[in-house]
Order: C-alpha cells, then sequence, then structure tokens
C-alpha cells in the first residue's frame, strides 16, 4: 500500500508566505526599475538654435532664423513635459525689431526655464532675446551688446542726376515715398524717421533694463551701438556666466532641479529644395544688397540697409 504524505496546514501557509514574499519583491524591484527608465527617459533639455540674421522668411534676405519657428519649438518645448528646460544656442548679429521682439516676448512667456548660450556672435536683437532668458552664458571672445537700432538705405538720386534720370512719383500720401532709393529724404521726412527710430530705440533700452535687472540710465549709457566680448558684458552686467555649453547645461539643469538629462535639438531638417532657395536667395541679395529690406532694423552695425 502507498504511504500517503500529509501536509500540515502549517507549511502549506508558510510556503505561500514565501511565495507571495518573492512576488512582493519581484514587484516592487520591477516598479524600481520601471522608475528609473521613466526619469531617464523624461529628463530632457530642449536645445533651439538662433544662428543667423533673425526676420521673416523671404527669398532674396538670406534671412535664416524665422521667428514663427521658434517660437513654435520654445511653444512646443513647454507642452511636452519630458522637457525640462531650454537651452537657446545662439550665434547671430541680431535682425529685425519684430522678430526678435517676438521670440524674446516668447521666451519671457516660458514656463520652463531658459538658459541662452552666445557662441561666437550675440549682438543686438539675438542679444535682446538672450536677455529675456533666466540666465545668460557666454565664452569669454563671445561679441555682445550692440544694443541700437539702425535704418539705412542706398540713394541713386546723383547718380541719376548725371546719367540724366529723372525721377517722377506719383503718390497718394504726403509720406509715401520715404525712404526711396530715386531722391533726397526732406528734413522733414528725416526728422519723422528719426523719430521713430528714437522710439524704438528707448523701447530697446526698456526692454533690455526690464529683463537683466539694471537701471535704464545703465543701459543707455551702454546702449551705443557698441559691442562687447565676454569678459566685459558679464563685469557689466550683460550676461551671468563665463563659459561653453556644457557650462550651459549645467545651469539647466539646476535651474530644472534635475541631476541627468537628455539633449534634445529642435531644428527643421534641410531639404535640397531648401539648399537651392538659400543658395539662390543668397546670390541676388548680394546683388541687390540692402534693397527690399525692412525700414527699421535691430541689426549688426554698419550694415547698409534700403527702406521699402
Amino acid at each position: 500500500m502507498k504511504k500517503r504524505v500529509k501536509y500540515s496546514s502549517i507549511n502549506i501557509r508558510g510556503y505561500k508566505l514565501v511565495v507571495l514574499i518573492i512576488v512582493f519583491f519581484l514587484l516592487v524591484l520591477s516598479v524600481i526599475l520601471l522608475l528609473n527608465q521613466k526619469t531617464g527617459l523624461t529628463n530632457k533639455i530642449a536645445v533651439i538654435p538662433i544662428s543667423g540674421e533673425i526676420g521673416y522668411s523671404d527669398s532674396f534676405s538670406g534671412t535664416s532664423v524665422d521667428p514663427e519657428q521658434i517660437v513654435s519649438y520654445i511653444d512646443g518645448a513647454n507642452k511636452d513635459d519630458s522637457i525640462k528646460a531650454i537651452i537657446l544656442d545662439i550665434n547671430s548679429p541680431g535682425g529685425t525689431v519684430v522678430a526678435s521682439e517676438e521670440i524674446a516676448n516668447a521666451v519671457k512667456k516660458s514656463k520652463k526655464p531658459v538658459v541662452a548660450l552666445i557662441n561666437e556672435v550675440g549682438a543686438s536683437g539675438a542679444y535682446w532675446i538672450a536677455s529675456s532668458s533666466d540666465k545668460i552664458v557666454a565664452s569669454k571672445m563671445s561679441i555682445t551688446g550692440s544694443i541700437g537700432v539702425t535704418s539705412s538705405y542706398i540713394e541713386f538720386s546723383k547718380l541719376m542726376e548725371k546719367y540724366g534720370i529723372t525721377y517722377n512719383s506719383l503718390k497718394a500720401g504726403e509720406y509715401k515715398d520715404t525712404g526711396s532709393p530715386y531722391k533726397e529724404l526732406t528734413e522733414k521726412e528725416r526728422k519723422i524717421l528719426e523719430n521713430t527710430l528714437n522710439k524704438i530705440y528707448d523701447y530697446f533700452i526698456e526692454q533690455v533694463s526690464i529683463n537683466r535687472n539694471i537701471s535704464d540710465s545703465k543701459v543707455r549709457e551702454l546702449a551705443t551701438g557698441m559691442i562687447y566680448l565676454g569678459d566685459e558684458a558679464k563685469a557689466l552686467g550683460l550676461i551671468d556666466e563665463i563659459g561653453d555649453k556644457d557650462k550651459a547645461i549645467e545651469i539647466a539643469k539646476k535651474l530644472a532641479n534635475i541631476k541627468e538629462a537628455k539633449l534634445v535639438t529642435y531644428q527643421r531638417e534641410l531639404t535640397l529644395l531648401d539648399v537651392m532657395q538659400r543658395f539662390s536667395g543668397e546670390v541676388f541679395y548680394n546683388i541687390g544688397r540692402g534693397i527690399g529690406r525692412e525700414l527699421f532694423s535691430v541689426s549688426e552695425e554698419k550694415e547698409l540697409k534700403f527702406s521699402a
């Protein structure tokens, strides 16, 4: 006869308890691993390049920074829960007033901390954008500042006189052809344009003063259009830290209160058509440089531009 093996209720309960403990620890371990994996994936820093002249795109401008695109990147980074901070990777001499202000406003509205990294150049309109961020990092040899406004154009009136060419203007509105390259500015027109420039200039100074928490009078002293190297800019309070991309990342992580993060670059990939358009645009732009450009621009000094 076969012997029946008897299992006591105590042994069965002990076995079940051991199994439950093992399952519990496996579950805890799985949760920990998942949380670690999730944390590693969600901690990201968005890097948004701002490289080239800032302005609304047109076929002859040579412009490479579209404000609408940069603003959409900033908005997208703010809506993405995995993005903890934003770095603006700046290498730009500036651009038009409206375009620069549009990006600067988007930076100020950002709910995520924003660090501006100035590479070779972060001047004029580009500096306006940088000043709107939480912190500015630049290398010792970076060019910053150039706070000012310029409006310039090429005039052909003397050349036309030499070759006996007459300019006839048919217009409805006394100042409709103000800034035409085919005639000299009248004294009244010059005063009107200078008054407008001064208003934009005052607004630029006001914004930098607010953004950098520097007195209006101090910014006005610096707003001569002069450029400053990184060391000079730091001493004047125009930037916060001397450093490179690693420094910007370090500050971004500190502002976001995170220890590790993955960098994600927001950048539209160029197509063959984009390359061809940019090449042809630059060729024609350089042939007629200054023609068909904005009347008022925050731009690199000493650049001739024609108002249209």
